[in-house]
């Protein structure tokens, strides 16, 4: 007989969020270079099996790709910027829904996440102004209707027409479409799970936000927190610093922006040959790179030359295009680069891409200019694996320190050098005998054993080596020199994706699905140092995340107490923070100011998957994010609301959740149960475990013995 405890929760959407949680926003030291793949009228170009059919050679370059709206917007020829569909009917102008997910798992295999393309500001009908589909997803149907559209909205004055009741516009208006009340909780609740459904059901990594003057920035922050996409970058079409900067502010720094104030200084630099014009003043003192990337805003900065959109106005980049692209995947940021430019001059990107991934520069990376001149632009920028240089302008200069030996990528206008510790464009190789050690986290996979296949200068027979465990599910292998390349898998049929551009003694962890990509997490020294070893304590700890009277504080966390290598608190009380249903927490080892100060000076403790659902009846699996490597990318469990007693067991590096009362709770239902595990996929004949269980219209969370 199965024994069921469960807990009651309080909204049917917990389906949907449990495997879409991840982070918000746009990780910092992120080193990812993202393509634009269409264009305006790119129907040939970006069909999805010609996409998928070049992703070998796209994924090598690229680790994000931006495409249109991939649902149905009537017509066989149309962009998707006037959206119909939201759930449902994902056949576009570009290819069919089943060629859509194909393309998109493809590349995921390939460690290249898709950047979806959102339009959320207006909607269409399907056959006239205001008849928005009905759709069905997640066990019910989802429909707006005339209450949902903005009073203002020019279809009050149109003849024949449903009359909008909703409330005045918070943004700009846009003519042609319905503008949708963001200050109304249905329109609300219906974009937060069609974010959810993308991701869940169709494979989406983020989003690309079009229009987002057309609402107010805060309802960003209600989408993002609630969806939890990886990467999320607005089009906020403003040349005018502080205007994108106020937006980014507005919407919590829940999300990126595209760099227009930067894209506009290259535009007047190149047209005028007055390179000068490349740099402003951080604080009206210190040269720094134009645009949102000079002071504040790197992390959450895209940076572009030109997209579908000023391609075809009078915004249009008229200059030297290969110079532009050096100066932007010499700067911090994110670069995007677009498909037009990258088809004409393909080799010639390559090669900066390539510089940019050898010395490892992110969107945080620190610049020095080294000359500003009307005839030369010229900077050095610090990257996780070196230093790179870049020189925009038709002269002969040299930085200092460098030489030809350095020479990376070089053509008419500019020119970039890498200094990478002597390994020929590759990862620094700290080892002077030429062998690798590399660490795989097999928490997520909870594989039995675990085995590496490399390839390079020698290359292993399949499945390869096996790993040894060195504590805590982390397993090593110490590879031949010149190895370029491995897939970590348990020799039975189980395994990742290809892993490139390794790094001696890091740690690789896997993400989700079949052939999951892994993430480089930086070095794994297993506690050397000041790190605390994983399966010892360290003498301190708090909880740190939605706490009653403390949302995210980092110098507020609640302190736990210590009896040998296990620390407990009692009475932790969970807040959620506005828009969302459930609470988020992590430990950390200390409390700082801020958190860049936390991240530097503090381990931090949480899950090895964003959102991993913590309750009583199930202890979750501890992760160590080491102070100053990784410590910013620390995963956070997921709980409900409530006061919970909380325990941190350094031994076994679990940490557990029992609500203060001790009693989990117990629900009886006379509908039948259908049994769902956290990812939400069906399970007909559950096992030991925890499950999401739905009963008719209730849902519980529930450990089947």
């Amino acid at each position: 007989m199965k024994k069921i405890y469960c807990r009651l929760i309080a909204a049917l959407c917990l389906l949907a969020t449990a495997s879409a949680a991840t982070a918000t926003g746009w990780p910092a030291g992120y080193e990812g270079v993202m393509l634009q793949a269409f264009y305006w009228d790119s129907y040939s170009d970006t069909q999805w099996s010609k996409l998928k059919a070049e992703s070998d050679e796209l994924s090598e370059s690229f680790d994000l790709l931006w495409i249109p709206n991939s649902a149905r917007c009537g017509g066989s020829r149309n962009m998707g910027y006037m959206p119909i569909y939201w759930f449902t009917n994902h056949n576009s102008s570009f290819g069919s829904e089943a060629q859509l997910k194909s393309m998109i798992e493809t590349f995921r295999e390939k460690g290249t996440g898709i950047i979806g393309d959102l339009v959320l500001n207006h909607r269409c009908g399907v056959s006239n102004w205001t008849d928005f589909p009905s759709e069905a997803w997640n066990g019910r149907s989802w429909k707006l209707g005339p209450e949902h559209i903005c009073s203002n909205d020019e279809v009050a004055q149109a003849s024949g027409q449903a009359r909008p009741t909703g409330a005045p516009d918070t943004g700009d208006n846009f003519d042609g479409a319905r503008d949708l009340d963001h200050t109304n909780a249905t329109v609300q609740e219906h974009i937060k799970n069609y974010m959810v459904c993308l991701m869940q059901d169709y494979g989406y990594t983020g989003f690309r936000l079009d229009m987002v003057k057309g609402y107010a920035g805060r309802f960003t922050k209600i989408y993002n927190q609630y969806a939890k996409p990886k990467f999320c970058v607005g089009e906020y079409w403003d040349g005018n610093y502080d205007a994108v900067a106020s937006w980014i502010e507005s919407t919590g720094r829940e999300s990126a922006a595209f760099d227009f104030p930067c894209k506009y200084a290259m535009n007047e630099a190149f047209s005028s040959g007055d390179y000068t014009k490349l740099v402003w003043k951080a604080n009206g003192t210190t040269d720094q790179p134009a645009g949102m990337i000079h002071f504040g805003y790197p992390q959450l900065s895209v940076t572009f030359i030109d997209n579908h959109d000023t391609y075809r106005d009078g915004s249009k980049f008229n200059g030297n295009v290969l110079a532009a692209n050096a100066f932007i995947l010499a700067s911090p940021g994110t670069p995007c680069v677009f498909l037009p430019h990258w088809q004409a001059h393909k080799e010639a990107i390559k090669k900066m891409i390539a510089a940019r991934k050898a010395a490892g520069v992110s969107n945080t990376s620190k610049v020095t200019v080294l000359r500003s001149a009307s005839n030369c632009y010229m900077a050095e920028i610090q990257g996780s694996k070196g230093t790179l240089a870049v020189r925009i302008g038709n002269t002969s200069d040299v930085p200092s320190g460098y030489s030809n030996a350095d020479l990376r990528a070089s053509g008419t206008g500019y020119a970039m050098w890498v200094h990478d510790g002597g390994q020929g464009g590759g990862p620094v190789d700290p080892d002077p005998t030429g062998e690798m050690t590399v660490y795989y986290d097999n928490a997520p996979t909870a594989w039995a054993s675990v085995l590496v296949h490399y390839w390079g200068a020698q290359e292993s027979t399949w499945p390869g080596v096996a790993m040894t465990e060195a504590g805590n599910n982390i397993w090593k292998a110490t590879l031949p020199a010149g190895t370029t390349g491995v897939v970590f898998n348990n020799g039975n049929g189980s395994q990742t994706a290809d892993v490139t551009g390794l790094t001696d003694g890091h740690l690789y962890r896997p993400g989700s699905g079949s052939k999951p990509p892994c993430t480089d997490e930086g070095v794994y020294n297993g506690g050397g140092g000041d790190d605390p070893t994983p399966g010892t304590a360290p003498s301190s700890l708090y909880v740190l995340g939605n706490l009653a009277g403390s949302q995210w504080d980092t110098a507020a966390g609640v302190a736990m107490t210590r009896s040998g290598n296990t620390f407990t608190a009692a009475g932790v009380e969970f807040v959620p923070a506005e828009g969302q249903t459930v609470c988020y927490f992590n430990l950390t080892t200390a409390l700082a100011a801020d958190w860049d100060e936390l991240n530097a000076t503090a381990d931090r403790y949480g899950a090895s998957v964003e959102g991993s659902p913590l309750t009583g009846a199930a202890p979750a699996t501890m992760v160590l994010y080491a102070k100053g490597v990784n410590a910013s990318g620390c995963l956070s469990w997921s709980i409900a609301p409530g006061k919970y007693n909380l325990q941190a067991d350094f031994d076994n590096m679990t940490v557990s959740a029992m609500t203060s009362s001790g009693i989990d709770g117990i629900s009886v239902s006379e509908a039948p149960a259908e049994y769902y595990n956290l990812q939400g996929v069906r399970v007909d004949n559950p096992v030991h475990g925890l499950y999401i269980v739905r009963r008719g219209s209730t849902v519980t969370k529930e450990y089947v013995r």
